[in-house]
């Protein structure tokens, strides 16, 4: 993507600035969520610049699933975290007057054989443990949950009822709109095409190279002490720029948009088949 002339923040681009704390790449729901907690969290809001090279959510984000999902994890930390975020989706609206899209419409697991049955009780266990409420349900119960589901191969469901989804760009939004409340600047159409470093003096653990800034293709640096790499499918290449290696692969795959189906309900839960590598959103 060519940056244009012009970049959109709450101003010009005579407003980016030529140096901040803090410059993060990407306005994905990532580099908007780095913003974001970083301006509440750390206080730094007016020392943080997000640079966007087209326009907020235009990247992946905006055909993201949207799931929101608790149960699965067999990292207390990973566990919190989305916790958290669940959270989180849940009452930005209050805070910043954009709303999430969440909706708790609950989450299915489908455990088809011996061994993701005994997978999927050892996880729930662990989850219950941290404060997941996830409840193992019948092959009856899923039918009577999700009415369409075929059921004869089911042996159980791990079902969280207050898990669900959210809209990726409206989450995304309301991410940015509280980074803004919270004196980050925003910039769209500002692609950055370098990151600038300098040597650093001594030895030891702490020698090489330290962050000084960016580069951006409408020739301004923005100087930096911290450069966040938030270019989602693009990070490696973006890494690569200044010989950093970031081991991620973008992966093509397929999903498919229904016409609207009146026997189903958009409050029906999430259902995900991991052994036909299959998940289902309503």
């Amino acid at each position: 993507v060519t940056a244009t002339a012009t970049a959109t923040v709450n101003g010009r681009l005579a407003d980016l600035p030529k140096r901040a704390r803090v410059v993060v790449v990407g306005g994905g729901v990532i580099g908007s969520s780095v913003a974001y907690h970083l301006s509440k969290f750390r206080g730094w809001g007016e020392d943080v610049v997000l640079l966007e090279r087209n326009k907020v959510t235009s990247g992946t984000t905006w055909h993201a699933a949207g799931l929101m999902v608790t149960y699965g994890s067999l990292s207390e930390t990973a566990t919190e975290i989305r916790k958290y975020t669940k959270q989180l989706y849940a009452s930005l609206e209050a805070e910043t007057g954009q709303a999430t899209g969440f909706k708790p419409c609950g989450f299915i697991e489908l455990a088809t054989d011996a061994d993701r049955l005994e997978e999927f009780r050892r996880v729930s266990d662990f989850n219950r443990k941290c404060g997941v409420d996830v409840r193992e349900i019948s092959p009856a119960e899923v039918k009577q949950l999700f009415p369409l589901c075929r059921t004869d191969d089911v042996a159980a469901g791990f079902y969280v009822p207050d898990d669900g989804r959210v809209n990726p760009v409206d989450a995304t939004m309301a991410l940015v709109k509280g980074a803004r409340m919270g004196g980050v600047r925003v910039f769209e159409d500002v692609e950055v095409t370098g990151v600038r470093t300098t040597r650093h003096a001594g030895g030891g653990a702490g020698s090489g190279r330290r962050v000084t800034g960016v580069a951006t293709a409408c020739g301004q640096v923005v100087e930096a002490d911290y450069v966040v790499n938030c270019a989602g499918m693009w990070a490696r290449q973006f890494g690569e720029l200044s010989g950093v290696n970031v081991p991620n692969q973008a992966a093509e795959h397929y999903y498919l948009v229904t016409d609207a189906m009146a026997e189903v309900q958009a409050d029906w839960p999430v259902v995900e088949d991991p052994s036909s590598y299959t998940y289902i959103r309503p």
